[in-house]
């Protein structure tokens, strides 16, 4: 068995352990984590193993977010148990859905961007409108959480 094999079966047990209902290993090295919640859509994880036993991970159910690399097995696992709980909690908001909707919208914001800059000649005053659109976004984002409570998460 190699090093990343076991690394790979310790990080899979422990999130059976979390909660997880599915795992599927692809080429030994890619793991596929669903956790099921019951109505709704679950919520999936991908991680990789790299030759150098580090962990790349991204979420991929309910919308895709990649959250980069990981030194450990403990590290990968903190921040999984973190996050499904967070999303099991976030499930009985009744503005769930609304939230993933929006969080799919602004990610499809990006791949359109993208598209009309790779496809287009966009000027310079267009892409500074973008630019200014985008900074009152997040400036909004700032401002609703700033009024909006904080929620407290259980420490297990």
């Amino acid at each position: 068995m190699s090093f990343s094999t076991f690394s790979g079966d310790f990080i899979d047990t422990t999130l059976y352990q979390l909660g997880a209902s599915k795992i599927k290993v692809v080429g030994g090295k890619q793991h596929v984590v669903d956790f099921d919640f019951g109505d709704g859509p679950s919520l999936t994880y991908i991680f990789t193993i790299t030759n150098e036993n580090r962990f790349y991970l991204q979420r991929a159910r309910p919308y895709p977010m990649v959250h980069g690399r990981f030194a450990s097995e403990k590290e990968i696992i903190a921040f999984i148990k973190k996050d499904s709980r967070a999303f099991l909690n976030a499930r009985n908001s009744r503005n769930y859905q609304n939230f993933v909707e929006t969080a799919r919208d602004v990610l499809s914001l990006t791949e359109e961007v993208e598209q009309l800059f790779m496809n287009q000649n966009v000027s310079q005053e267009d892409l500074s409108a973008l630019h200014q659109e985008c900074t009152a976004l997040k400036a909004l984002i700032h401002q609703v959480a700033q009024h909006s409570p904080a929620i407290e998460h259980k420490k297990t």
